[in-house]
């Protein structure tokens, strides 16, 4: 990444690394249950908003009804609500952060919403770019190995 007296907001993010040196930098460690949403504008940096959510199901292949949308999971409705926020605020890219309490080993849980929300990410064609754990002890980038 580069050098610690660049601001934040104009640091490019070109590797995985860079990433998750990142996410460290600014979550640090996990507190509890949430998902982390945070989005890389047209330049490559941090884009705006940063965002936590919590109390989002456990199980991302749940159906629920939307008014819009119909009938669909848990994992393409929220992926759905990413991608217009994506849109609206003129980001180019979506990160997700999971963050939970543990150990830095990849869980049930991990795999079914990443790999669900990848899923759902190509569907919908909203640019996921990474996806990421952030544990008890610092941030665990998640690759397609970890998802199977």
């Amino acid at each position: 990444m580069t050098d610690a007296t660049t601001p934040l907001k104009d640091r490019p993010l070109e590797t995985g690394e860079d990433l998750r040196s990142l996410i460290e930098l600014l979550l640090d460690r996990a507190n509890r249950r949430q998902m982390w949403l945070m989005f890389i504008d047209d330049r490559g940096c941090l884009g705006d908003p940063l965002m936590p959510m919590d109390d989002y199901p456990d199980d991302p292949t749940v159906m629920t009804r939307t008014d819009d949308l119909g009938e669909v999971d848990h994992a393409t409705l929220l992926m759905h609500r990413i991608g217009m926020l994506r849109e609206m605020t003129g980001n180019a890219a979506v990160v997700l952060v999971w963050e939970r309490l543990g150990s830095s080993v990849v869980g049930v849980e991990d795999r079914e919403w990443s790999r669900a929300m990848l899923d759902a990410a190509a569907a919908l064609d909203v640019p996921l770019r990474a996806q990421f754990v952030l544990h008890n002890r610092g941030v665990r980038a998640l690759h397609l190995g970890d998802l199977t």
